[in-house]
């Protein structure tokens, strides 16, 4: 059984019960609502009874013209997030939802505002990609006190699954770092120390808390490997650039793998250390997470080594869910997407898949 989120208003003799997902005992089976009778009136009854009689309850929107949808967008800056962006409108549109979408632009305190006005707008149904974990919970609070459901996209909150959020839609973060660790450990030399620089996403978000642990999760247990510098590279390809050449400035050099937490930034690495007269993918191995074509790319030139893939189109996975959600089917705590590892082997084959 899973909290019901919508509001049933039934007035019965001038009272009123309200009936939210606040509380253990609103708790209702996770079913379709039920169709509600017309309203009666009859001349000869007291005016409470009239009222009593011509009050409907107010049932979750069920069909798509019945759903005004919001997303709350962290950000739309980079080929992953204008893919995303155009997966979920284009779901909306071949399924006849009406749909919003707001761009935080990368500031929490506008996020929180974004939801708030999307709420306000109308919206009965949110989806929403959190920029920083404990920051959204203003926002899922709103959506809460307003009987609007909530599904998270590509990363998590703070909260509880079933109160705060139906599902979150997301890849195994975790997986996605072990995957380039392993393909560290497993294309370096063994018998030597081998020094790897990571350049993480934005902090505060789970996918960067997760790829930074997958790494360190091979790394722990491989003696002859070391992370010897880890700084943000803000996930942008300038300032991961400005970011790599810092560290080549300070460190002469001297490290054997660049772990990038997206393409973007892995292809400000690319270019920061052919700056430095340094062969990316020889001299200095550069492993990624995302499948962007032009990192795919990178591979098939020789300057990128691997990918770990991880999708940007949520679009029907979402849409999906909502509408298992609006037939009464019960969702899990977490819808995880597939990914693969691109490297020199399936590159050209894989490139058709990038974004």
């Amino acid at each position: 059984m899973r909290k019901r989120l919508g509001i049933f208003l039934a007035v019965v003799m001038a009272s009123s019960l309200l009936f939210g997902c606040g509380s253990a005992s609103n708790e209702t089976e996770n079913a379709a609502p039920a169709e509600q009778p017309e309203a009666q009136e009859e001349e000869a009854a007291a005016p409470a009874e009239e009222e009593a009689e011509s009050a409907q309850e107010t049932e979750t929107p069920t069909a798509a013209s019945d759903l005004k949808i919001g997303f709350s967008e962290l950000d739309i800056d980079g080929a992953w997030r204008i893919c995303q962006t155009e997966s979920m409108q284009e779901q909306a549109d071949e399924r006849g939802y009406e749909y919003v979408m707001t761009n935080a632009e990368y500031d929490t305190e506008k996020q929180v505002a974004d939801v708030e006005d999307l709420i306000a707008q109308g919206c009965n149904f949110l989806f929403i990609a959190p920029i920083d974990m404990d920051a959204i919970v203003p926002a899922l609070d709103a959506a809460k006190a307003a009987n609007v459901p909530v599904i998270l996209l590509d990363r998590e909150a703070t909260g509880t699954w079933g109160e705060d959020w139906l599902t979150t839609i997301i890849a195994d973060y975790v997986l996605q770092g072990e995957m380039c660790g392993q393909w560290i450990v497993d294309n370096t030399d063994a018998s030597q120390d081998v020094k790897i620089v990571e350049i993480t996403g934005v902090e505060g978000g789970s996918d960067v808390r997760d790829r930074a642990q997958g790494l360190r999760n091979i790394v722990e247990k491989t003696d002859n490997v070391e992370i010897v510098a880890s700084q943000s590279g803000e996930w942008s390809r300038t300032t991961a650039q400005e970011v790599m050449e810092n560290i080549i400035q300070s460190t002469g050099g001297e490290f054997d793998v660049v772990y990038c937490h997206n393409d973007e930034m892995a292809l400000g690495v690319v270019l920061a250390l052919k700056a430095a007269g340094i062969k990316p993918g020889e001299d200095v191995k550069i492993v990624a997470i995302d499948g962007q074509a032009e990192a795919i790319e990178g591979i098939i030139a020789g300057e990128i080594n691997c990918i770990a893939t991880c999708s940007p189109r949520f679009g029907p996975a979402a849409f999906d869910a909502l509408e298992k959600y609006q037939a009464g089917e019960e969702l899990p705590e977490k819808i995880i997407n597939t990914e693969t590892l691109i490297t020199a082997e399936n590159a050209e084959e894989q490139l058709e898949y990038g974004f």
